[in-house]
């Protein structure tokens, strides 16, 4: 049993723009700026699956990360920021006040310190100028540090399986399975390797297809790829744009050009 990968390029191809323009405009206040292939493993398995579509939109992933933060705050026991018009409800059970103690001071018991004690303290307040700037670079430094790891191609930004739309299925049963089946047998006869990259290859056809068509439906440079870690570098290079591969993954196109 073969495999027809004309048909099955236009049936994956047919079924996502489908779906992925539904999203794109049931959202007209969105700026979708991916979308992704992915849940194809390249590894040998029992089976080879339809491929999952996966869609994100710049609004979506700032709301997702503040989602994320507010949760990781509560997860650590700290308070996350409140609402302005946050009230406590009023059967809380609120801490028992410390009750003021009564201090008496001795006329005897107070200290005025010489002028040595004066240089001492004026001494210990630079120490502790110096380590509050230390600190301030280190912080500038670490938000750096995150600034770029957010951008980056295995930041949340780019793994579709963090995404607001991440699991859209393109294929039902029993399409789906028909699809699976024939891919797996012919797997078995003519090889894994070779069948894989002939099924990643109509992938990036699809990949491409969808940009050129969904662009002008978002205000967004869109990105359309197919993602498997890896082979990052490889699938990106064949689904982006020259411009599109230097903007958003520089460090990967360098990797690229030294293979």
């Amino acid at each position: 049993m073969g495999v027809d990968w004309a048909a099955l390029e236009e049936a994956i191809r047919v079924t996502a723009l489908r779906h992925a323009a539904e999203v794109i405009t049931g959202h007209p206040d969105q700026d979708f700026y991916a979308i992704a292939l992915h849940g194809v493993s390249t590894e040998e398995s029992e089976s080879i699956a339809m491929p999952l579509l996966a869609l994100n939109s710049v609004q979506a992933l700032e709301r997702d990360r503040v989602t994320a933060s507010r949760e990781e705050l509560v997860e650590r026991g700290e308070d996350a920021d409140e609402p302005a018009d946050y009230e406590d409800r009023s059967d809380a059970q609120l801490e028992d006040p410390v009750e003021a103690e009564d201090v008496t001071l001795e006329e005897d018991s107070v200290v005025i310190s010489d002028a040595e004690d004066d240089d001492e303290f004026e001494g210990e307040d630079q120490d502790f100028d110096d380590e509050e700037d230390l600190d301030q670079v280190l912080a500038s430094l670490e938000e750096g540090l995150d600034q770029d790891d957010s951008e980056s191609f295995y930041s949340d930004k780019w793994e579709p399986s963090d995404w607001h739309w991440s699991s859209i299925d393109l294929c039902e049963d029993p399409a789906a399975g028909i699809w699976s089946d024939a891919m797996t047998d012919l797997a078995s006869h003519e090889g894994w390797e070779p069948t894989i990259r002939r099924y990643y290859g109509t992938l990036v056809a699809v990949a491409n297809s969808l940009r050129e068509e969904l662009q002008q439906r978002t205000t967004a440079d869109l990105v359309c790829y197919v993602a498997d870690e890896e082979h990052a570098e490889k699938l990106l290079k064949l689904c982006l744009t020259d411009q599109q591969l230097s903007k958003y993954f520089p460090q990967l196109t360098e990797l690229v050009e030294g293979e």
